[in-house]
């Protein structure tokens, strides 16, 4: 098994990606991989929510400074994910259906098939590794080849992988006393 699809079997039956996790505290990815990059506002109008990334990490956090999503582009062919103290190792993220499914089923998980009408050769395996946590591995067919030198097989390819929580409430407002996070507190 691959580093990559190891780190996907974590994500689906915790939730996290090792510390990069829903509810993860802003502060506490910042110290322990460095500052993120600013990836800019949701949302026009409001600062929050607001996205961050660490290498291609890409995060949402909320006003409260909690991790709301997480975005992996694995259609990249790899990632840059982010090292403890700073600095990025590089991830092979080519993952076929049957490896992932493979995975998912050694590691006990349970997973839905979703797919859209309106978005053809796409599918997508949901997991919820807890009540109101999900994590969406969503899958493309006719992608490529097995890397082999042979011609494309009929197996699917990881796309994008998502990870986002549904009990969330509404942030209370920051506490002006305390000092500029830096982050748009």
């Amino acid at each position: 098994m691959t580093e990559f699809l190891t780190g996907l079997t974590e994500l689906a039956a915790t939730g996290g990606l090792g510390p990069l996790r829903y509810d993860a505290p802003l502060p506490e990815l910042a110290a322990r991989y460095g500052d993120p990059y600013d990836c800019g506002r949701i949302h026009k109008d409001t600062r929050w929510p607001h996205a961050f990334g660490w290498g291609d990490a890409w995060t949402v956090f909320c006003s409260c400074r909690r991790l709301r999503s997480l975005s992996l582009p694995a259609w990249h062919g790899e990632l840059e994910l982010p090292l403890p103290k700073g600095g990025l190792r590089t991830v092979d993220t080519y993952v076929t259906e049957s490896a992932l499914v493979a995975a998912l089923t050694a590691a006990g998980c349970r997973w839905e098939t979703v797919t859209y009408e309106n978005i053809p050769g796409q599918r997508t395996l949901e997991v919820a590794p807890a009540e109101d946590i999900r994590v969406a591995f969503v899958l493309a067919e006719g992608e490529g080849s097995d890397r082999s030198g042979e011609p494309p097989s009929d197996d699917w390819l990881l796309n994008k992988v998502g990870l986002w929580g549904y009990d969330h409430p509404d942030c209370p407002e920051p506490d002006r006393a305390t000092p500029d996070d830096g982050w748009g507190a």
